[in-house]
């Protein structure tokens, strides 16, 4: 990065992460949306907060269950009612007489039905005490109450071999960096467009083409303000893990190993950000103003979104002839083989191929995104047509 375009780099990033806009979008939202989640969770004892097993009653006028552990036997529902009015319990159940015919249980319960009790552990207390009563050996009661104790899943490739597990970072990282790499060129772009529609209204951006080229200001803005999209998502991504960590959700990102499949998808991420990073610039300076620079940019914004939006028939069907075609297609390829590779149906050829188009891609759009670039910063009041574009070429 040469001098002239760092300087103007560090310049975009430190007048951006002054804003009183950026620092309540980066800290002050999340903190917001933390505290009104974890309030909302503290209220329901089977997630977070009140984590402490309480009995359960029950009265069982089929004569069929065994009080045991966590289950107390109440001899009809009034003195149930009157236990939970001591707090000894919170909650108790009735089989009728006739439950071996109809199975129904009719639950009482002090709590709302999001947070209710579980029913699956009152079914697995019914059906122990169904077979101990039984008399049946210890290891086909224990199969008939756990028929399932533990699974593994082995998984076949397309002759019906077995084939190699990947970490499950490998499918679950290229789909967060498919979602990043969204959110990152959403976020560059307002702040690059705003950067950019404030300097044609107020006509510095004329002033300092006459000191830089149009390849150094253009560089520049996309590196500042790529930084800006960088750490605001890094900001919110360490502060979910810390959350994350330290909460009882703390197993669910656990396991997650890495995979060579990261290389590939981090190279598209960064190769993904750059092109549109170009071509948003380039909208934002033949544009008026910020808000019709914001809906011309609106088919570059279609093209991130629409992949991710349909995401799942893409890891579903990875080797359709459409997603193959999208493969190689620029504006499409960094999210369409990001999903691809993480379901592991991408060649190596198409890999390259797609890297190669898309590198390409990049570079003739960053040496006619100059042209535009400069001729339309120094537009000022007028939007520039297609004629005008076709010129500025040619120019």
């Amino acid at each position: 990065m040469g001098s002239k375009t760092a300087v103007i780099a560090r310049h975009e990033f430190s007048k951006t992460v002054r804003r009183k806009g950026f620092l309540f979008g980066t800290f002050g939202l999340p903190i917001l949306l933390m505290l009104v989640f974890g309030i909302a969770f503290s209220q329901m004892p089977g997630l977070i907060g009140d984590t402490e097993q309480q009995d359960t009653g029950f009265v069982d006028y089929a004569g069929i269950l065994t009080a045991g552990d966590g289950y107390i036997s109440y001899p009809d529902e009034s003195s149930a009612e009157a236990a939970v009015g001591n707090g000894e319990i919170t909650d108790f159940f009735v089989l009728q007489a006739d439950y071996p015919d109809t199975g129904a249980v009719t639950v009482y319960t002090t709590k709302s039905p999001v947070a209710g009790i579980d029913y699956s552990d009152i079914g697995v207390f019914i059906r122990s005490s169904i077979v101990n009563n039984a008399g049946l050996p210890y290891s086909t009661s224990e199969r008939i109450i756990d028929p399932v104790k533990k699974t593994e899943t082995v998984e076949l490739d397309d002759e019906g071999n077995v084939a190699e597990n990947e970490p499950l970072g490998a499918f679950i990282i290229p789909m967060i960096l498919a979602f990043m790499l969204v959110f990152s060129i959403i976020t560059s772009s307002g702040y690059l467009m705003q950067g950019i529609g404030e300097e044609k209204e107020n006509r510095s951006g004329e002033m300092l083409l006459s000191s830089v080229s149009a390849d150094q200001l253009l560089r520049g803005k996309i590196f500042g303000y790529g930084a800006v999209g960088l750490l605001q998502m890094g900001v919110w991504i360490a502060m979910v893990a810390s959350v994350l960590l330290l909460s009882p959700f703390s197993g669910l990102i656990s396991g997650i190993g890495i995979s060579w499949i990261i290389v590939p998808v981090l190279v598209y991420f960064i190769l993904g950000y750059f092109l549109y990073s170009i071509s948003i610039a380039c909208t934002a300076a033949i544009s008026t103003t910020t808000a019709e620079a914001q809906q011309s940019s609106m088919i570059f914004t279609m093209f991130a979104i629409i992949p991710v939006a349909f995401s799942e028939f893409i890891v579903s069907a990875p080797d359709s002839p459409v997603l193959t075609v999208l493969t190689y297609f620029p504006y499409t390829a960094p999210f369409i083989t990001i999903f691809r590779l993480s379901t592991g149906d991408v060649s190596y050829p198409e890999i390259a191929a797609s890297l190669a188009i898309l590198l390409i891609s990049i570079y003739v759009a960053a040496k006619l995104s100059a042209r535009i670039f400069r001729m339309g910063m120094l537009l000022t009041g007028k939007r520039a047509g297609l004629a005008d574009v076709i010129k500025f070429l040619k120019g």
